[in-house]
């Protein structure tokens, strides 16, 4: 089976030199898991459909910045990611967390509570720092290594450690009056 980071570099080579079509390849290999990351971190799909729209603008724009000793896709995440915080830290109040209850719709109690305990992870999550707030998103809901986390942000590995472990104990501490 081909390792999809040396296809991706095959596909950014045609690209510079003037392939169309090998871009278009990766907006498709990309599109929905940058969609997702910036879902993740903005809570909200226009919002998130801009960012990855600029990501692959901006990624187009800078492919001969880009260096084939690191995954085509920590790259791109790192832009997403980067749109992202932007567009955060862009908001002037910050947006209310819709603190709205369910719909009504019954269904058995194990439903009920796992919903439950998602809105409050969700709008807990969306109260911390864009900056935790990452982290958390690349590590738990993108499933990233500590290495690949570390070439998105552009920390050091020990740097990306260090804010998870702080995330997770401020989330630990939020999610306490929730029973969780």
């Amino acid at each position: 089976m081909k390792d999809e980071g040396e296809d991706d570099r095959v596909l950014v080579r045609r690209c510079l030199h003037g392939d169309r079509s090998a871009f278009e390849q990766l907006v498709v290999r990309y599109q929905k898991p940058v969609f997702n990351a910036a879902l993740r971190l903005l809570h909200n799909p226009e919002d998130a459909r801009d960012v990855a729209q600029t990501t692959f603008l901006k990624a187009y724009q800078h492919l001969g910045d880009y260096d084939d000793h690191f995954k085509f896709y920590s790259w791109i995440y790192r832009i997403a990611v980067n749109e992202a915080l932007d567009s955060l830290n862009s908001r002037k109040p910050a947006e209310p967390v819709n603190d709205a209850q369910p719909d009504g719709a019954q269904g058995p109690d194990r439903i009920a509570e796992s919903a439950e305990i998602g809105r409050a992870i969700e709008g807990e999550l969306a109260r911390i720092s864009p900056e935790l707030r990452a982290v958390i998103v690349l590590r738990h809901l993108m499933n990233l290594s500590y290495q690949d986390m570390s070439d998105i942000l552009v920390l050091p590995e020990k740097t990306v450690k260090s804010r998870l472990y702080s995330a997770r104990q401020l989330l630990r501490e939020r999610l306490l009056p929730y029973g969780l």
